[in-house]
């Protein structure tokens, strides 16, 4: 969680935002502009001071076997990170078009399948379109992040190929610590806090037709 260095705290509430890079004295975040919160944030300089609170919730397990991440939009930061530090790993990365993909990372050292619905950057369609090939080219354990629609077409991949998947939900989030419920999501044996007990769950946990798009 992310704060903002204003002495009368206005934005009040922090931006939950996933690691892009962490290593020694060093973390690095990769955020898109959606609102006022986002643009402060991007416009800050070296040298300001930025109030964090973390590292919080449960992140992704590491992979026995291979690691199929499968990326939506902004979702790319977190399972690169992981990419990068994982080894026999495919990554799906998919945006609306060429102008919209985020970054890859140099030092990622992975095969890669990105996909434009466009078609401007690499195969035209959907980042799911080719998940069940990969899988079925060499079975492994699925992760996402991105959109819910894109979630839900993985999981749904997943299920029918009896394959593993861990899926990474995004909420507004206030507290960031679990006490004020407000970025509850519904689960199969109730509800389940995206701070807290996630942002990172395993897919049968949630009750998808309940969570919306």
């Amino acid at each position: 969680m992310v704060g903002f260095g204003s002495p009368f705290y206005d934005p009040f509430l922090r931006r939950p935002l996933a690691f892009a890079k962490a290593e020694w004295g060093r973390i690095e975040f990769t955020l898109r502009v959606v609102g006022w919160g986002t643009a402060l944030l991007a416009d800050i300089s070296t040298g300001d001071q930025m109030p964090i609170l973390g590292p919080l919730g449960n992140g992704f397990e590491k992979p026995e076997g291979r690691a199929i991440l499968v990326a939506g939009g902004i979702g790319l930061p977190p399972l690169a990170f992981a990419a990068s530090r994982w080894k026999d790993v495919v990554l799906l990365y998919g945006e609306k078009t060429a102008s919209a993909l985020c970054h890859l990372p140099h030092e990622l050292e992975c095969e890669k399948d990105i996909a434009t619905e466009d078609g401007s950057d690499g195969r035209k369609g959907l980042v799911t379109d080719n998940l069940e090939e990969h899988i079925k080219k060499k079975p492994g354990t699925v992760y996402c992040c991105g959109p819910v629609p894109m979630l839900k077409e993985a999981v749904k991949i997943c299920r029918g190929l009896n394959v593993r998947c861990y899926v990474s939900l995004e909420a507004r989030m206030a507290c960031g610590v679990g006490a004020c419920m407000g970025c509850v999501i519904p689960a199969i044996n109730g509800y389940k806090r995206v701070c807290k007990d996630g942002p990172v769950f395993d897919a049968d946990e949630i009750d998808w037709e309940a969570l919306g798009d």
